[in-house]
Order: C-alpha cells, then structure tokens, then sequence
C-alpha cells in the first residue's frame, strides 16, 4: 500500500470471484490539545511509532488538529523509517474515521471495498484498531478541549469537540462486518470501560462496566474490546522516573536522539521508550487493560486484581 494523505488508500477490482480476505491493523491518533506540558503533545504520535516496531500495521489514521507541520513531517518520517509501505491518513472528523473503518475511505461515495474485491482481487477485513487519545467515562474524545484550543490559538474551525467522539451515541454506526471473527479495539484512552455516570475519583465499588461503551461496542461488533476502566497513563512515554535515574546504556542511547520539535515539543524519532499504562485514578478497579466480549464479564489482563462483590 502506498503511503496516501487523505486519498483512497486501496484500488478497486470490479468482477472478480472467490476474493482473497486480508486484514488490515490500523493505528488511529486524537489529537493533543488538552495538554499544556510541552512534553505531552507527541506521546499519542510517540505511541504509535513504538506500536509500529511490534506489530505489523498497514494504515495509521490521525486527526491534524493541533500539530504542526514540522510535528506531521517529523511524525510520517518516522514511521516510514520503520514501514516505508505503509498507509498514512490525516483527518480532521470523526465522520472521515467511522468512514474509513466501514468502507476503507475516508470518502463516502466510494464503493465499500470492505466488502467488494479490489487491487489482487482482495477484500480487507479489519483485525486490530489500536486508539491513543484522550478519553472520559464511555467517551474516546478526539478532539477534548479544542474550543479552547481554537480561541487561544485564533484558529478558524467548525469542527467542536462534542461531535468528535466515539461515544454512546454512535458507536452502532460503526459496520460489524468490516471485521475479522476474532478482531479486537484496543482502546489507550482513559476510561472507555467505565460507565458515563462514573465520573468520579473516589473509591469505586461498582464500576458499570457492562453498559460500558466497550461493553456495547464488544455486544455489538461481536469482536473483543480491550479498555482500561481507570485513567490511562502515559507518563512512561519517553522513559520512566527509574530510566532516568538508572545507567542502561539502552536507555542512554534513547536518550541521545530525543529532540525538540518547533523548538519546545519533545520527540524520539524511534517513538515511545515504555508503553501506556493504568494510571492511579478511579480507585477501585483493575490497574491494567481489560478485556470485554460479548455477552462476558470482563476479564483484568493483571493477574493481581481482586473484583468487588454484586
């Protein structure tokens, strides 16, 4: 696949029989404009780097809103350093996206190749979604806090944050046939398992997890949701507080590449040194991802987490 800014990522091949099913992993990226620290903006970009070195991923989708230019650049270099064929995609709505992951376009009038042969007669079905981006109860918000941002930074846009969610609302305009039987979300946003009326640090003993937007997402594509039900962490994106302290000479090397991007933005071109992880916050459930299915409890991916009762 060629790498593509907002084209059709995929070529159509009309009136073949017997297509061969392919599956695509995708990385999709919110934009960063809630944050004031410097040293946060990239970590969603960061992230995806590093999950390109692990897995094989054929699309990254990111919203623009936000970075720079010289963020964009420095961003698709390094990803191609490490997958030169792969296909990245800006946006700048939440429509381009469920288009993309319905039909394989971010433009609507095109025949759905998810569905229809293509280029070698093949059809792409959708095995993995990794999502960094901010997040509140049930809601994965891709554009948290960007009228704020627009006013601060006299940015011109119609786009609002509210209508740039993956929420309750309109996660069933999402097509479960775009996906493998097995497929999984992985959701890096802070609380997608957690119910939207648990909006709340204190202790929790009852999470309402099963009407969850990763409950309702697992019950309605019928594919396996991976979310944290606490904030989620990226503190350890350029290193943790022990790396720093420590003499690893792997980390050291990390160290030498890091950068400033736009002359305060701080960037690794190898991405992410530590991956996402729980943060501290709602106090009650699991410290790590969990998996929902349909019609399942959720299971902790931690083996040391003890669930309440009733």
């Amino acid at each position: 696949m060629a790498v593509v800014f907002g084209k059709p990522s995929f070529v159509l091949e009309k009136g073949k029989n017997n297509p061969i099913i392919k599956e695509e992993n995708i990385i999709v990226i919110g934009a960063e404009v809630h944050s004031k620290k410097a040293s946060n903006k990239l970590i969603f970009m960061a992230q995806a780097v590093r999950k390109i070195n692990i897995e094989k991923i054929q699309t990254i989708i990111y919203f623009e809103q936000g970075y720079s230019e010289n963020m964009k650049t420095e961003f698709e270099k390094s990803v191609n350093l490490y997958n030169k064929n792969i296909s990245i995609i800006r946006i700048s709505s939440i429509s381009q996206l469920i288009s993309y992951i319905n039909i394989g376009s971010i433009f609507h009038n095109l025949i759905n190749i998810r569905i229809f042969p293509y280029k070698n007669n093949s059809i792409y079905k959708i095995k993995n979604i990794y999502i960094y981006s901010h997040g509140m109860p049930s809601r994965i918000t891709f554009l948290l806090d960007w009228e704020t941002y627009k006013v601060n930074h006299n940015i011109q846009s119609d786009e609002k944050s509210s209508a740039n969610e993956l929420n309750l609302t309109n996660y069933m305009n999402l097509n479960p046939e775009s996906f493998l039987d097995g497929a999984s979300i992985w959701s890096y946003a802070c609380r997608t398992g957690l119910s939207s009326e648990n909006n709340s640090d204190i202790e929790i003993f009852t999470w309402g997890e099963e009407e969850s937007l990763a409950q309702k997402m697992a019950d309605f594509l019928n594919i396996n949701i991976y979310a944290f039900l606490k904030r989620s962490s990226y503190e350890d994106t350029w290193g943790s507080k022990l790396d720093r302290l420590s003499d690893d000479d792997e980390f050291r090397n990390y160290k030498k590449e890091e950068k400033k991007i736009d002359n305060k933005f701080i960037w690794q071109p190898q991405g992410a040194y530590r991956d996402v992880k729980a943060g501290d916050t709602p106090y009650g459930p699991p410290n790590c991802l969990c998996l929902f299915r349909k019609e399942n409890s959720i299971a902790p991916t931690c083996e040391t987490m003890h669930f309440p009762l009733g």
